[in-house]
């Protein structure tokens, strides 16, 4: 008979969720001579360091994660002689990241398997990790494809004296991501440390790049930016709908997921007899949570106020009973939501996912 079904689907106006997790979380993939294994690090001062340290380049790439200020960074570590990224994935696949880097010396090959594995996870599992890749387009909202315009290789990103290529910044990006809070965009975030990108022939090859699905940095004459917060997602669907190419959109919507699968996992699911009240239990849970996200006092500010709902899916619920020989051609709505759905649990809802503002228009009109 197998596991329980729990079939949560999500789509621009049809969301459920409860119990809000943690966020921020980075996974990153090593290869290195020391330090075989998993390891969870909260803070800069607990890197290794001396005759236990990682080597001068794992180091650095483990740092600049930290400058975004994730809430935590989950490394494992694979022997220096690892053919491919396997051992990794295989504990990843276990674990809860926001988003996941692969090692500095990533190769295109090694990031193209690494977004296969990914959008797997996500798609056959609850867990929604979103990989940072160094120019890989993975057509995803899984994978986020940093790539800088009119990258060379001898022009790259440049932090004082020393050029860094995208896979080295990859766990700068990631780091940066994982920090943010979600009621705010990664679009015009700065990497105040950067000092020089290179140069474009005009905005429009950076609005192109965009367009192509990139996470691209810019210099606003000011300083170095993120360009937009996108993912590599550029094929729009009604299920893929164009605002989940947005970053943020997408780390709402995951984390709302992520929360309602683990909180009915946990404290739901062969806890209660599924009967009817048992059913407006759980329907008041979700509400409860989802109004808790809402832009109102004391709310997160993810959801548009006022704007959730939460209920039993009297259509889904009538096609299961007579899937099971029950006729309910005489039955009225409420005698379809208090019917018996034997282990199944009908649930439909709406949200709205605010997003953060990033395009202004103004007119000024002079007399």
């Amino acid at each position: 008979m197998g596991l329980p079904d729990i079939i949560i689907e999500f789509s621009k106006k049809a969301v459920t969720a409860i119990q809000n997790g943690s966020t921020g979380i980075v996974g990153i993939m090593l290869k290195d001579a020391k330090n075989k294994g998993a390891m969870v690090l909260r803070s800069v001062d607990e890197i290794p360091t001396g005759d236990s340290a990682f080597s001068e380049e794992n180091t650095a790439y483990i740092e600049r994660a930290f400058i975004g200020s994730p809430s935590k960074v989950i490394i494992y570590t694979m022997d220096t002689t690892a053919e491919s990224y396997d051992e990794a994935t295989k504990y990843f696949a276990t674990q809860k990241v926001n988003y996941i880097v692969g090692a500095p010396d990533l190769t295109t090959e090694e990031a193209t398997k690494l977004a296969t594995w990914v959008k797997g996870i996500r798609k056959n599992s609850v867990r929604r990790p979103v990989a940072v890749l160094p120019k890989t387009a993975g057509d995803s909202r899984g994978v986020i494809n940093f790539e800088v315009v009119n990258s060379s290789a001898t022009n790259k990103i440049e932090v004082g004296e020393k050029q860094y290529t995208e896979a080295e910044y990859c766990s700068r990006i990631a780091g940066l991501l994982a920090g943010l809070d979600l009621r705010v965009s990664a679009t015009y975030k700065p990497l105040t440390e950067v000092t020089a990108i290179p140069l474009v022939d005009s905005d429009e090859e950076v609005d192109t790049a965009i367009d192509a699905g990139k996470l691209t940095l810019y210099n606003d004459g000011e300083r170095v930016v993120i360009a937009r917060g996108v993912n590599s997602l550029t094929t729009v669907t009604e299920v893929e709908t164009a605002d989940l190419q947005k970053i943020k959109i997408n780390a709402i919507q995951d984390q709302i997921e992520g929360d309602i699968y683990s909180t009915i996992n946990k404290s739901y699911i062969g806890n209660y007899s599924n009967s009817y009240d048992n059913k407006c239990l759980l329907i008041t849970a979700i509400k409860g949570y989802l109004r808790g996200l809402e832009a109102t006092e004391g709310g997160k500010g993810w959801l548009k106020a006022d704007s959730s709902t939460m209920e039993i899916n009297v259509a889904k619920q009538k096609q299961y009973l007579e899937s099971i020989g029950v006729d309910t051609s005489e039955m009225d709505e409420q005698a379809i939501k208090e019917a018996n759905t034997g282990s199944h649990v009908f649930l439909k809802g709406t949200i709205s996912i605010l997003d953060a503002i990033e395009d202004v228009d103004i007119f000024i009109n002079k007399d």
